[in-house]
């Protein structure tokens, strides 16, 4: 069974230590720098939970709450018509626990999360996937969750990601 849970100190370095492909996600470490620092500029956390599958921990999701105020890495180039949405920072599943459906688990419990979440008015829940000539499964992945291509293509540091949305 999967669970997100808090990273705490008792998971901490379980959970920077966790490895997947760097060039479909950033380390876990740096995720939870960007973390910090993005609470440090806007005051709030973004939403971090720690991906179990019954008491291992498998990975990891970051997500954020965004209004016209908020910006992240990429969100604040998202063509969003000055919509409050969520979107996924990051989902990542550790190498040793890829393709056991334990990310498609987890992202179920994200969704009724952030459909459930009281932060705001929020419609849609964005994500963006790298392109498939270098990740060939991450677009039909959110498709298969029932996210959207909208059409719009992010460049963050050279790499060019596809803009996914969900309806809430």
């Amino acid at each position: 069974m999967i669970t997100l849970r808090p990273i705490t100190r008792k998971n901490e370095d379980d959970i920077m230590l966790m490895k997947a492909d760097p060039k479909l996600v950033a380390p876990n470490m740096v995720s939870m720098a960007q973390a910090f620092a993005y609470t440090m500029d806007n005051g709030k956390p973004p939403i971090v939970h720690a991906i179990y599958h019954e008491e291992t921990p498998v990975g990891f999701v970051m997500v954020d709450y965004i209004n016209e105020a908020d910006s992240i890495e990429d969100a604040d180039e998202i063509n969003n018509n000055g919509e409050p949405y969520y979107y996924l920072w990051r989902l990542m599943i550790d190498e040793k626990y890829q393709n056991k459906g334990y990310g498609r688990a987890a992202m179920a419990l994200v969704i009724d999360e952030v459909k459930t979440l009281p932060l705001g008015e929020a419609k849609a829940f964005y994500t963006s996937v790298v392109m498939e000539d270098v990740n060939p499964v991450g677009a039909n992945f959110y498709l298969s969750l029932g996210f959207k291509k909208t059409g719009e293509v992010l460049d963050p540091g050279g790499e060019n990601e596809q803009v996914m949305r969900m309806a809430l």
